[in-house]
């Protein structure tokens, strides 16, 4: 059976990834930048203020993170420091980032330099006066260090500032200027600019034998680009990849006929739907002209399909109209999705499944998306064995 599936997010790519695994080959559909790409780079279950950080890492979990090449995941949670001044705990991270338990006790220089979006006294006494460095007694404080080469380098992006760093000779200067800055630190805390394309926090911290790492990034920064990337490489090997906007999806027979912009209508017996969430532009947030001051949803494409937000399904059409957001507060916006039963398969649309923010009510976190795209695949490899 043919498999198409719809956005190549972490959500997406997993869940081609788990088809290939058991031996298939999906035909992969994505245009722009998700919230994947946006993510912070640190990989969770559940929102990390809340969450319990007691899940199980499943092997095809270890698996994927394993083929990426992106990510590391830790079997107990570690701690990462975000570009805000938090220590926060997390079960994964882009490999660039400081895992600060490796630091406990020790002093860790936080590079000072002259950038409009950095400030490294600040940072070294928020993440000094976090409960973990006071618990474990680890010191922060900021270390000059001759990091900028041009004046432009203080205030264009952190992803811009980022890719500089792939180029060797940048790569070797900011080695150079760590060694000569005369500051012992059992290690080097960055913001998020150790490079895209280049692995300079491994290198970095290999050439001055402690550990180098980075901040988790803004949105639009340096570890979404990355996880993009890598994700690219491993879906070239594992699925057929077309660039392309969705404009809709019809029923034809037992199956599916996909219309994607510029391409001929083409027909699948079962399609993925990993489109994301109001964050990533699968969901649509719309006026509604059905009540004076309403707001609605709406997908983002035409499908089949039905929203739901807070159990509340309407059947049949892929629209909420006029939701009062001093009722349900701003929250509503983290849990309209798509309707779908316990494995995945959206409502009354046999062959349809979902995965990531495109289900309504799951947590929006880089670690449920994968998971839920390991799951959404797997539905639908049981369902095409059941049809025959």
């Amino acid at each position: 059976m043919k498999v198409a599936i719809i956005g190549a997010g972490i959500a997406g790519a997993a869940a081609a990834f788990e088809i290939a695994r058991q031996g298939g080959r999906a035909s992969v559909f994505h245009d722009r930048t998700g919230s994947s790409g946006l993510y912070s780079g640190a990989l969770d279950f559940e929102p990390w203020d809340r969450a319990e950080h007691s899940d199980v890492l499943a092997p095809e979990l270890r698996d994927f993170s394993k083929q990426l090449g992106a990510w590391e995941l830790f079997v107990t949670p570690r701690r990462v420091a975000t570009l805000e001044g938090n220590v926060r705990p997390t079960r994964g991270s882009d490999r660039a980032l400081l895992d600060l338990d490796r630091c406990a006790g020790k002093r860790v220089a936080i590079v000072d330099f002259e950038r409009d979006d950095w400030d490294a006294p600040l940072l070294a006494k928020s993440f000094a006066n976090s409960a973990w460095a006071v618990s474990t007694q680890t010191k922060f404080f900021a270390a000059s260090a001759a990091i900028l080469q041009k004046g432009f380098e203080r205030r264009i992006s952190g992803y811009d500032f980022a890719a500089l760093h792939d180029a060797p000779e940048r790569a070797q200067a900011l080695q150079k200027a760590l060694l000569e800055s005369g500051v012992h630190a059992d290690a080097w805390l960055f913001g998020p600019w150790l490079g895209i394309e280049r692995p300079l926090a491994q290198e970095l911290s290999a050439a001055l034998g402690v550990p180098v790492g980075e901040t988790t990034s803004a949105p639009g920064g340096a570890a979404g680009a990355r996880f993009e990337n890598l994700r690219d490489r491993l879906l070239a090997r594992i699925a057929d990849v077309t660039r392309g906007h969705l404009n809709r999806i019809e029923r034809e027979g037992n199956g599916y006929r996909l219309h994607v912009r510029d391409r001929a209508p083409e027909p699948f017996s079962i399609v993925v739907l990993a489109t994301g969430g109001v964050a990533a532009g699968g969901v649509a947030l719309e006026r509604s002209f059905e009540r004076r001051g309403g707001t609605g949803f709406r997908l983002s494409f035409a499908a089949p399909v039905a929203l739901e937000l807070d159990s509340e399904v309407v059947e049949g059409v892929s629209s909420l109209a006029s939701v009062d957001f001093v009722e349900r507060g701003l929250g509503a916006l983290l849990k309209v999705g798509i309707a779908t039963k316990a494995d995945g398969s959206a409502l009354d649309n046999p062959g349809i499944f979902v995965a990531g923010d495109a289900i309504a009510g799951r947590p929006r976190t880089a670690l449920m998306a994968a998971h839920s795209g390991f799951e959404a695949a797997r539905s639908a490899l049981d369902y095409a064995r059941r049809s025959g």
